[in-house]
Parts: structure tokens; C-alpha cells; sequence
């Protein structure tokens, strides 16, 4: 890179990340370097870090389309730039010159969970990641912090939110600068792309269970949802299953793995739970609304097993011969779904702030497997009102285990030492209406001093059997045999043991 050249805008009161004036403080930071002997047909890259690297884009895209390359440091090509599509419709990320984007693990402001998301878009869910990682890559530096890659006094904004570092700022610059380097190099075709490769595949694999967990969750920012209407065995659509597409999701994966499985007590019974999740907006009523089912009955209002009704249950007896095809419903819930966060500033959570999930019950599972004299209050009451335990909190806890599981050594390290504790609460009832479970959100309470977040879940639920004449076919929903939960997202809690969770104790305002 011998004969390189660099210029930086400067406009007054610091106006340059206002799109008008960084495009004028350009032009003529270009203007003084021609006049300082630089060749007018010379070869250009722009970057930009925080903020500069969140206007960039736009400036490159509508001035500069004939740039040889970006370098976005601690900042990332917004959502918007999902402007392309594969033959099946899948989201792909455009942009018209190669650009590196370079997060930093303990950035406060551009969260490493925002450059996971960069990195599954551009790269792994491309068509051909092969290609995108050389025109798109992405790569992060470990124990970094936001700050590092500047020098002088932080501002404000990033004393409130940056983190302490775990690596020296001349450590970390230099591996920014090794990273530029490489990209540099291997875009004018001075080296070739091995360096950038090995990068990028290391960067990927110190953010998978970041990934890992937004797949588990059926993040939107993956794929939105299909919000299907399909017709279910009685030719109704309030239990149909939603499909997976190349361009949408079905279903969410932790509900269907992990939700449905422990309200069940599938494997203290003994029995098998095929479990179809379908995600649906809760509030939804038309077409039709939507709710959980086991199915297996000629008669759609049917409890399979329900004394009350004299409903034969699925199964005889619980054995390893018994299988129950269940339908649940799950509304992922973000607060950072291009409404709430429209910048895309990335330092906002990602991860869906609450599963709202409707779940047959306990109970429901007992007697479609052929258990006799099944108790509600034994199985779907909470403790506190005389239950055997509180439902949704034992899925939290669930999600809480498998997030700290899924994390590296050294980031369950961090967490364990600094990080404000993920725990459940009991589960608190609410009226046994619709909207009443709805409208309370799962809370998150934090106490600074004990260095604890805790969750706890609002549930409703009701017995197995039909009080009154119901179905879709007579416009009135079974409202019986479900047990709904607010869940945690395994996502939010991988999030808050990478970011959230050490504000508390590891922070620069801390």
C-alpha cells in the first residue's frame, strides 16, 4: 500500500454525520488533497467509525459508486440494504463496492450482537457466501471496547454506554489496522484473500451462539415471519401449522424444542410430544384466530381424553407407543423491529424482548396420553395457589441454562465474574381473559446491588373440558386446555450475558 494517502472531513461543530455536510466536507478535503499533488484518478476507499461509519454508506452509495472498497469500524450497513432477493425470495444485502465491516466484542454503542446479525445477512445467509465474504466480510476483535478505535477523551454518550476493555488500545488498533490492511490488499489485488478468509471465519465462529440462539428464536431480521392461513383437518384455520420458506419462518424453534416439551413433562411420562409451533400475532381474531391443539380427533372442539367431555384420549395408557401431535402458537415480540430502532443504530437490544406463547396444557397432555384422574391444580396451578410448581418459569430457567451452555469458555467467564445474574421469578396469574395476558408484558426486574436481573412470566390457563358449545365452525373459540406463557427468548438471554448484563458492573459510567 506504499503511496497511500488520507484525508478526514472536518466541519464545523462537528456537522460532518449530517448527510449534507459530510458530502460537502468531502468534497473538499478532496479538493486540498489535490491540491496537494494527489492524482485525480487514484484509487479510494472511505471508512468511517461509530457514527461517520453510519453515514458513510449513504454518501459512498449516492457519491462515490466507482470507490474501490469501505471499511466500517464499530458501525454496519443498515437493515435497508437488504434490498435484494434469491430466486426464492430470500433477503440478500446489496451494496455497489465491497465493503469490511469490523465490530468490537465489548462495544457499548454498535453491540456485538448487531455484527452477528451483519455477518449471518451478509455472509452466511448469502447466496453464495463464498463470494460474500470477500465482497461483504465481516470480522470482530476480541475484548475491544467502542472507544478504542479513536484515541483521546471519550464523549459523553460513550462514557454512559462503552465498556471497560480487556485488551490494550495499541493491541486492538493494531488489529484493526491488520484487518484494513488485508482487506485493502486483497481488494486491489496486491494479496490474495486468504487473510481476510481465515478473519472472517474466526470472527464467525467466536459470534455462533449468538447466531445460534436468533435462529432459535425465528429472528425477524433472519427472516420475517409467514403468518400463514392454512386449513387444519376439519377445514378450519385456527389450528393449522405454518410451514418454513426460503423467505419465511414458520415456526419458532425454541417453542417446538424446548417449550412445549417441558410443559408437557414429555419425558417423565414417557412419552413421544411431535410439536408444531406456527407464529401468529396472539390479538389476531380474523380470518380466524389461533390456538394450541393436540391432535387426533374427528371432532375439532374436542380434549382428547377430557372426562368431563367423555372424550377417548389419544393413547391408552403413557408408554413409549404414545405420540402426540401438538400444534402451539408464538408471537415473537420486538422492540427493535425497524418501529422502535428506525436508525439501526445497533445499540439497542436485538433479540425479542418476550415469546408470547400459547401452549396446551399439562393437564391436556396427562389425559390425551391416558393418565387417569388428572389434577388441574396439581398441574398447571401456580405454587403460590397450591400447584406443583410454576410452568413458565421452569421454561425461562430452561432458556437462562441454555444460554450460559451455548457460551464460549471465555465470555462465560466475563459474565460469571461481572455479569447482573439472569434468575426466574414466580409466575404470576391474571385474569382469564385474552387481552389481560397479552397486555402484561414478561418483566425484568434488576437490582443493582445484588448484581441480579429477574424474570418473571405471566401465565393463564384453564381446565380441560368445554364449559359451553364452542369451535370455529360455531365462531366461538375452545378456550380450554391451554397454558400460556410470556417466555424468555433464549436469544435476549445470550444477548444479556454478551452485552446487557455487564452494564452493571463492567461499564466505563460503572
Amino acid at each position: 500500500l506504499a503511496g497511500r494517502r488520507f484525508g478526514a472531513p472536518q466541519n464545523y461543530f462537528d456537522t460532518a454525520a449530517i448527510p449534507t455536510t459530510l458530502t460537502v466536507g468531502m468534497s473538499r478535503i478532496k479538493s486540498d488533497m489535490y491540491d496537494m499533488g494527489m492524482p485525480e484518478n487514484i484509487t479510494t476507499f472511505f471508512g468511517g467509525h461509530s457514527l461517520g461509519g453510519a453515514m458513510m454508506p449513504d454518501y459512498v452509495e449516492n457519491s462515490e459508486k466507482d470507490a474501490a472498497g469501505m471499511i466500517l469500524m464499530g458501525s454496519f450497513l443498515t437493515r435497508k440494504h437488504k434490498s435484494g432477493t434469491t430466486a426464492e425470495g430470500r433477503p440478500q444485502v446489496e451494496f455497489p463496492v465491497p465493503v469490511l465491516t469490523i465490530g468490537a466484542e465489548l462495544d457499548g454503542l454498535c453491540r456485538i450482537t448487531r455484527i452477528a446479525e451483519a455477518l449471518y445477512t451478509q455472509v452466511t445467509f448469502a447466496e453464495d457466501p463464498a463470494t460474500a465474504v470477500r465482497s461483504l466480510p465481516v470480522t470482530t476483535i476480541k475484548g475491544m471496547s467502542h472507544m478504542q478505535f479513536a484515541t483521546g477523551d471519550p464523549p459523553s454518550r460513550v462514557k454512559d454506554l462503552d465498556f471497560v476493555p480487556e485488551v490494550e488500545t495499541d493491541a486492538a488498533q493494531a488489529a484493526v489496522a491488520s484487518d484494513t490492511a488485508a482487506f485493502m490488499s486483497a481488494v486491489l489485488g496486491v494479496a490474495d484473500w486468504k487473510a481476510v478468509e481465515t478473519r472472517a471465519s474466526a470472527s464467525a465462529a467466536s459470534m455462533q451462539p449468538i447466531v445460534d440462539s436468533l435462529i432459535m428464536e425465528s429472528y425477524t431480521h433472519f427472516l420475517p415471519p409467514c403468518y400463514c392461513e392454512t386449513k387444519d383437518e376439519y377445514g378450519y384455520l385456527q389450528y393449522g401449522t405454518c410451514l418454513n420458506y426460503a423467505n419465511c419462518s414458520g415456526g419458532v424453534p425454541w417453542t417446538h424444542q424446548y417449550s412445549m416439551q417441558i410443559m408437557s413433562n414429555a419425558d417423565e411420562l414417557g412419552i413421544t410430544i411431535n410439536n408444531d409451533d406456527s407464529i401468529h400475532l396472539v390479538t389476531e381474531e380474523r380470518p380466524s384466530c389461533h390456538l394450541p391443539h393436540i391432535h387426533g380427533n374427528e371432532v375439532n372442539n374436542a380434549n382428547p381424553g377430557s372426562p368431563e367431555e367423555g372424550t377417548p384420549p389419544i393413547c391408552d395408557s403413557p408408554s413409549a407407543d404414545c405420540h402426540l401431535q401438538i400444534t402451539s402458537v408464538t408471537q415473537p415480540l420486538y422492540k427493535n423491529d425497524g418501529n422502535y430502532d428506525l436508525q439501526d443504530t445497533g445499540t439497542d437490544p436485538i433479540a425479542a424482548t418476550e415469546l408470547r406463547t400459547k401452549l396446551k396444557s399439562r393437564q391436556a397432555v396427562y389425559e390425551a396420553a391416558g393418565v387417569q384422574n388428572v389434577s388441574f391444580t396439581e398441574t398447571d396451578t401456580v405454587a403460590s395457589d397450591g400447584g406443583s410448581g410454576d410452568r413458565c418459569a421452569e421454561i425461562n430457567q430452561a432458556a437462562i441454562d441454555w444460554a450460559f451452555a451455548s457460551l464460549p469458555q471465555d465470555v462465560a467467564d466475563r459474565y460469571t465474574k461481572y455479569g447482573q445474574k439472569l434468575q426466574v421469578g414466580a409466575d404470576k396469574t391474571t385474569c382469564a381473559a385474552g387481552p389481560c395476558w397479552i397486555n402484561s408484558a414478561l418483566k425484568y426486574t434488576t437490582d443493582d446491588d445484588a448484581n441480579t436481573a429477574t424474570v418473571v412470566s405471566t401465565m393463564m390457563a384453564t381446565e380441560n373440558y368445554n364449559k359451553y358449545p364452542c369451535g370455529e365452525d360455531k365462531l366461538l373459540p375452545c378456550a380450554t386446555g391451554f397454558h400460556y406463557c410470556k417466555i424468555l427468548s433464549p436469544a435476549y438471554a445470550v444477548e444479556w450475558m454478551y452485552v446487557d448484563g455487564l452494564r452493571n458492573l463492567m461499564s466505563l459510567s460503572s
